[in-house]
């Protein structure tokens, strides 16, 4: 069967995308990947699923995939983008129309106004998801809530900003048939296993200096991660892992590569993508594990190229 590119893309701005990192990615997959028949692909930590459209896009032999995340709005936004469609882009629509054309302080107040409504919580489902994705398209931290659990995200003041994306939504809804969605914690994927099924991790990454994390996932949940994983090894399933490289804030952080040091850890490069400023994004390293050996292309020294602030 030949691959499927139908423009499905993340329909979100979503923290630690992984957008720029999709060629070295596919690389590191293990090497007879698109021969194996009737995978099942699993994603514990979806976020914005850049990985996820372009292997259901590349890889026809994927034959089911489950996704999971455990926050609830990114979650129910996936389940309306994938039965909701025709609605959602109606909604957005609507929305998009009102926006537009206000100036700057009418915007300014009209997105303070739709945010306090996503902050009720009393809207449906379909208006929610609607919310969600204007909120992501139009604030200046794609997703951030206070200590309240409430989004606090600022206007970001786009003079044209791309609140309804038809066509990746529908794109997305495509691809989204063949796709089961969860809520909650990573470990409810293990009972979705079966068969040949390639494990995908992008969790929340452990802190090191100024990158940004998650922190409720310290060194106690990255322990318990990598437990999980010793786990999918022992059951035979194949996995590939990023997280932060703690040398390249300090050179004595080894607590990662130490943890899983009997995986084949590599070390790739990028740019933080959530500093607004191109020239002040800094340069990093991450990790990526993985419980199978693929030899690549000079992997440890690659620089990503791809530096796109998008998803």
């Amino acid at each position: 069967m030949a691959s499927l590119n139908i423009g499905a893309q993340p329909f979100v701005k979503w923290p630690g995308t992984k957008s720029q990192h999709i060629h070295i990615l596919t690389q590191a997959l293990p090497a007879n990947f698109a021969e194996i028949p009737d995978v099942t692909y699993i994603e514990p930590f979806v976020g914005g699923g850049a990985l996820l459209f372009h292997m259901l896009q590349t890889y026809p032999n994927i034959r089911r995939a489950i996704i999971n995340d455990n926050n609830l709005d990114l979650i129910r936004a996936y389940n309306t983008v994938r039965d909701r469609a025709k609605e959602l882009v109606t909604e957005l629509k609507r929305i998009q129309k009102e926006f537009l054309p206000l100036d700057e302080e009418e915007r300014h107040e009209f997105f303070n106004e739709l945010r306090d409504e996503f902050n009720a919580r009393l809207s449906d489902g379909l208006r929610h998801s609607a919310l969600f994705i204007f909120l992501n398209k139009t604030s200046n931290a794609n997703y951030r809530v206070n200590a309240e659990g409430k989004f606090n995200g600022a206007y970001n003041h786009l003079q044209y900003p791309v609140i309804c994306d038809e066509r990746t939504i529908y794109a997305d809804s495509k691809l989204l048939q063949r796709v089961t969605i969860l809520c909650g914690d990573y470990e409810k994927t293990y009972s979705e296993a079966c068969g040949n099924t390639f494990f995908f991790l992008d969790p929340p990454y452990r802190p090191t200096g100024r990158r940004h994390h998650s922190a409720d996932f310290g060194d106690k949940e990255q322990i318990r991660l990598k437990k999980f994983c010793d786990l999918l090894t022992y059951r035979h399933f194949q996995w590939m892992l990023t997280n932060s490289d703690g040398k390249c804030q300090d050179p004595d952080d080894t607590f990662m590569e130490q943890l899983y040091n009997n995986y084949n850890v590599e070390r790739i490069w990028s740019r933080q993508a959530i500093v607004a400023k191109p020239e002040k994004r800094d340069k990093l390293s991450e990790l990526l594990v993985r419980n199978f050996q693929q030899e690549i292309l000079s992997l440890r020294d690659v620089h990503c190229q791809q530096l796109s602030l998008a998803f």
